[in-house]
């Protein structure tokens, strides 16, 4: 990409969020466009529910709102292919943030890079609240072995912000710049002002831009301290005379960039266009560390106007960052206000906004909120009202500024210009960035004339999601405006990544795939959906078997020939070279012009016509992706399986197919061929009745064709009839593979003699026997001879076929003539024609459809050409949802203590019973598996484990029963959880019972381990490790010394009341350490603000 190029402007072509009240542009329009405000302000129950104490929410200073999302605890990593464990250690803000690129990236229609097309990400992530949240409850209460190196690098790669970037990259296979950006609240924004730049400087050539807040507990409150930024009333008022404060909101957003000219070239869908941006940085001229600079915003904003080269008298919309701070707001409008009037002195023309009154205040993902906002204020031309505004704040002089503040939605004001709004991000510590943001341009008129594949293709992880993604598309469809056909099939090859569990559905209208949907989904089986399972590795094995003469008919290259260049290519150049040949032409009646040059019903023609065609169907096939395993041929079709298989030119199979034409029609007396549902025996009788009949071809166990002179094909037709099994004459005129042959075979001889056979380059099963050649195998005169005199057996064929394992077996002819033997011969291989006679290129569109469902990676891109689809707003993936969470539950109070922690475990069972429990434990917890999933007998690599979580779990279980195990043994004498437990138990030290003793507290614990009795709840901070322990698990007590007092055991309840009450506790904590941030905040900016005055001075 030129870096020269002076058009600066990045096309916004794909978006995906999760923001609180709306999860789709429709919804999120709704709420901008109504003023709605989206916080929830928790009621008494609700937060006591929750686990935060009376004490607390009865507080006449405590404040309990927040942005609110559903499902925060839930991950499909199943999809992604990580461990139960790996999702429950990273931070949901990277699991959010991987589902929604995925769907922003779908939704620009570019889920996988094709192509050498290059995709960058830049990711932002808030505060860690879920990190600290585990570190606060595994302070108070460590379950895990703190020295685990394992789990404390998933630790680290899952819950800090230096890999959100890089994990999208990595399970989104993306290979372009992976860039974490960090400025706070401004982050998101400067991620799209970064991504933009490497989009200029060709760095990338698609940039992903995503960011991601996730406020845990989301059911809790704070106290409200005098100085601090947070809301006194629960309530965001921008720019508001009763503004003061802000409030958090969880939420996760994407948008996908892509350079604006590119954009309109690949036929994307254009959601906006950024046309230039600003960014700078406070310095110190201001208050503090913490405080805005009007200064440092206004040369953001004139930064924006200049690249964007445009007038700040041309926005007629600003979205602000509009925190609701009585003193903050005022300090951004007086920055805007002074950027503005170096462009003009208009009064009252430009709207404010803040999306935060309407979501509150995201921290990192606000500035992408506010982007999407603004894109849908310029898409629906209407300007929106802030939310909860009343009066304006009596700091900001808004009458005599270029600004206004809608208190209900207005059209956008007509004007000659395209709409044009600013948007705003400012970052604590002074990172100010600014866009200018401009209207879609109008779609380019459609291009493409050419056919439309009727193949919509949907895919899942798992049938579950193949199914919910099939019902997400039909509901789509059953909605107007239906989308394009040539769209919609476009953005479902192309703008899909394909999951193995796959689905093709036919139609020729929108609403006959909503039905052909619809009837799947409802359990109806019919030829309108195709299904399919792709293997789990490598590509399915296909096998090309090429038709024989009897299929071929005028015009049957004619679709082909229209629709495809590399097909037509192929045709011309086999036209020019049977010219060259002969003087005639192949195309006239191939295409269905009718010349009166040539007809197909000769030999002379048809041969080398059904050669051309194979080599035209092989040369699309490859184009498409698809190459043959191995290779066999029907008759003559064989020559075009040699071509196929490396064996022949295409310069040679056309002179050979050629001249046998030739010579057969010249040398060898006329015949017939008739086909007739007999075995082989009572083939051979027939002929043995008839002189000069003979059995030329078996195609199956009730599938023989029978040849000879025309009178004796004419007698065999006429017995045939009277015994009640009539035959089929065949379209021919020649009685091939007998002894009417004859005369044509010497001179034959001398053509082959002349041709230059090569070797094969994959397996070529030969229809003369029925053996299969392998790679390097050459053929030579005497075996082309003996194809030509002797009978055909493709029933051999058929076998050899099967041996080689093949999923598909692709027919290269011009009508079904194989597939339908094969289907009867093969009955668990998809048979799939490449054309049938009379369906134009439905028989093309089915078996690309096919291949695909059975794993193939058909290169769509070759079948779509010239059809002029694009890219289009289609469902994302129906992500899987499991609950993945680690530390205190994000919703209400638990009902109980979770079945997965352990069961009863009785103190008279074997010993083997009690060690298994124990190894079974052990096991879950380092796989992150449910132990119900750790079957006894199962090995426990076949469960997914690897030698470093095994070393931990040998480990725990040496320091439980006092015997060492190594991995040697591990692999070698024990390998499954009960030979393990077997194992153990036969080394255990002798403690009088030859059994070890059980744990010292075997009874169910609940969901979060107590500490010891006699040990205080509130101290054992000084003994955690560093890096946070993973969700808290049952881990057996040591076994006390024998001249120990026995221990007392506390009840069920009085356990599960201990734990709520630690729970409270360190939720209590949590609360304290942000209070205790923010009032360090303060007094830091006051010693800031008297070292300044000192300075000063």
């Amino acid at each position: 990409m030129s870096t020269s190029d002076p058009d600066p402007r990045m096309a916004v072509i794909g978006m995906a969020f999760r923001l609180p009240g709306a999860d789709t542009p429709e919804d999120f329009w709704r709420v901008i466009r109504d003023g709605t405000d989206c916080i929830t302000r928790f009621t008494d129950e609700e937060l006591a529910a929750a686990g935060v104490p009376a004490e607390e929410y009865e507080a006449e200073d405590f404040v309990g709102a927040s942005g609110l999302l559903d499902d925060i605890a839930g991950f499909d990593a199943q999809h992604f292919g990580m461990s139960p464990r790996e999702a429950r250690l990273t931070d949901p803000q990277q699991r959010m943030f991987l589902e929604c690129a995925q769907h922003a990236l779908e939704n620009a229609g570019y889920p996988v890079e094709r192509g050498g097309t290059r995709v960058g990400v830049y990711a932002s992530t808030g505060y860690h609240l879920y990190t600290f949240q585990n570190y606060l409850l595994n302070n108070v209460l460590p379950s895990h072995p703190t020295s685990d190196w394992v789990q404390g690098m998933q630790m680290t790669v899952g819950n800090f912000a230096d890999f959100a970037a890089t994990r999208v990259a990595y399970r989104l296979g993306l290979t372009g710049p992976a860039v974490n950006v960090q400025t706070a609240c401004s982050s998101s924004l400067v991620g799209v002002q970064t991504a933009a730049q490497s989009l200029l400087m060709g760095d990338c050539d698609i940039a992903l831009v995503g960011a991601t807040a996730v406020h845990v507990p989301q059911v809790l409150g704070y106290r409200r301290v005098k100085g601090t930024i947070l809301s006194r009333s629960g309530r965001l008022r921008a720019f508001d005379a009763g503004a003061d404060g802000t409030v958090g909101g969880t939420g996760v957003l994407a948008v996908v960039l892509k350079r604006l000219a590119r954009a309109v070239a690949d036929g994307d869908t254009i959601h906006g266009v950024i046309r230039g941006w600003g960014i700078s940085n406070d310095g110190a001229g201001k208050s503090a560390f913490a405080a805005p600079s009007a200064q440092g915003q206004h040369a953001a904003i004139r930064q924006a106007l200049r690249r964007a080269n445009v007038g700040a008298d041309t926005i007629g919309y600003l979205e602000t960052h509009g925190t609701g701070t009585l003193k903050g707001d005022p300090i951004e409008f007086e920055g805007a206000t002074r950027a503005y009037r170096e462009d003009t002195d208009r009064h009252g023309y430009c709207a404010l906004g803040s999306t935060k009154a309407n979501i509150g205040h995201l921290d990192a993902a606000s500035g992408l909120a506010g982007l999407v906002k603004t894109l849908l204020v310029l898409r629906h031309g209407v300007i929106p009202p802030m939310a909860n505004f009343s009066e304006p704040n009596p700091r900001i002089d808004l009458d005599r500024s270029p600004f206004y503040i809608p208190r209900t939605a207005r059209p956008w004001p007509e004007r000659d210009l395209p709409r044009r709004a600013g948007l705003t991000s400012l970052g604590v510590g002074g990172t100010n960035v600014h866009l200018i943001l401009e209207q879609a341009p109008e779609p380019a008129p459609r291009t493409g004339s050419a056919a439309t594949p009727d193949v919509l293709l949907v895919s899942g992880s798992s049938p579950q999601a193949l199914a919910d993604n099939a019902r997400a598309f039909r509901d789509r469809l059953r909605q107007p405006p239906a989308p394009h056909l040539a769209d919609l099939v476009t953005t479902a090859a192309l703008g899909r990544a394909h999951g193995r569990h796959r689905l093709a559905a036919r139609g020729t209208t929108p609403a006959a795939l909503a039905d052909a949907l619809d009837a799947w989904l409802a359990g109806a089986t019919g030829a309108a959906v195709t299904t399919g399972t792709a293997p789990g590795e490598g590509a399915p094995r296909v096998a090309f078997q090429f038709t024989g003469q009897g299929s071929h008919h005028p015009g049957m290259a004619s679709a082909l020939y229209a629709r495809f260049p590399a097909a037509r290519d192929v045709l011309d150049a086999c036209e020019q070279h049977y010219r060259e040949l002969t003087g005639g032409s192949l195309l006239a009646a191939m295409c269905g012009e009718d010349t009166g040059e040539a007809t197909l019903g000769d030999t002379d023609t048809a041969q080398p016509a059904l050669f051309a065609l194979q080599c035209a169907l092989v040369r699309l096939w490859r184009d498409c992706g698809v190459e043959p395993h191995a290779v066999t041929g029907h008759s003559v079709g064989e020559y075009a399986a040699l071509y196929a298989a490396g064996a022949l030119s295409f310069e040679d199979g056309l002179r050979l197919t050629t001249e046998r034409g030739r010579l057969m029609r010249q040398r060898c007396a006329p015949g017939a061929m008739v086909a007739a549902p007999l075995d082989r025996a009572s083939a051979l009788a027939l002929a043995a009745e008839i002189p000069g009949l003979e059995p030329a071809v078996t195609n199956g166990d009730r599938a023989q064709v029978l040849a000879g002179p025309v009178a004796a094909v004419d007698r065999a037709c006429a017995l045939l009839e009277d015994r009640g099994t009539p035959g089929r004459r065949l379209p021919v005129t020649r009685a091939f593979h007998t002894a009417l042959m004859e005369p044509m075979l010497e001179e034959f001889r001398k053509v082959l003699d002349d041709a230059d056979f090569r070797p094969v380059l994959l397996p070529f099963i030969s229809a003369l026997d029925g053996t299969t050649r392998p790679p390097g195998w050459i053929p030579d005169t005497n075996h082309f001879l003996r194809h030509t005199r002797e009978p055909v057996r493709f029933d051999e064929a058929l076998r050899a076929i099967g041996a080689e394992q093949p999923d598909v077996l692709l027919e290269i002819g011009p009508h079904t003539t194989l597939s339908g033997l094969a289907r009867r011969a093969l009955p668990d291989v998809r048979a799939l024609p490449s054309l049938r006679r009379g369906t134009g290129l439905g028989a093309l569109w089915g078996a690309a459809a096919g291949l695909h469902c059975t794993g193939a990676d058909v290169v769509w891109e070759t079948l779509l050409a010239g059809s002029g689809g694009g890219r289009i707003p289609l469902p994302g993936y129906r992500f899987q949802h499991q609950d993945h969470w680690t530390g205190p539950e994000p919703t209400a109070l638990s009902t109980g203590t979770p079945a997965s922690k352990g069961a009863e475990v009785v103190q008279q069972e074997a010993a083997v019973a009690r060690v298994l429990h124990s190894i079974v434990e052990a096991t879950a917890r380092h796989l992150g598996e449910d132990p119900s999933a750790i079957v006894g007998d199962a090995n426990f690599f076949d469960l997914g484990a690897d030698s470093l979580q095994m070393i931990s779990v040998l480990r725990e279980l040496e320091q439980e029963h006092q015997v060492r195990v190594t991995m040697r043994q591990l692999l070698e004498e024990t390998g499954t959880p009960r030979r393990l437990a077997e194992f153990i138990v036969a080394r255990v030290p002798d403690s009088g019972t030859g059994a070890p003793q059980p744990p010292a507290a075997a009874d169910p614990v609940p969901a979060v381990d107590p500490p010891a009795p006699d040990t205080p709840a509130t101290t054992p901070a000084s003994a955690t490790a560093t890096t946070p322990a993973p969700a808290p698990a049952t881990t057996p007590a040591p076994v006390p010394a024998a001249d120990a007092p026995a221990p007392e055991y506390a009840t069920r309840e009085e356990l599960e009341d201990l734990a709520h009450k630690i729970q409270q506790m360190s939720r209590i904590q949590l609360q304290m350490m942000s209070q205790l941030s923010q009032l360090l905040a303060l007094q830091t900016a006051s010693v800031t603000e008297r070292l300044n005055g000192k300075v000063a001075k």
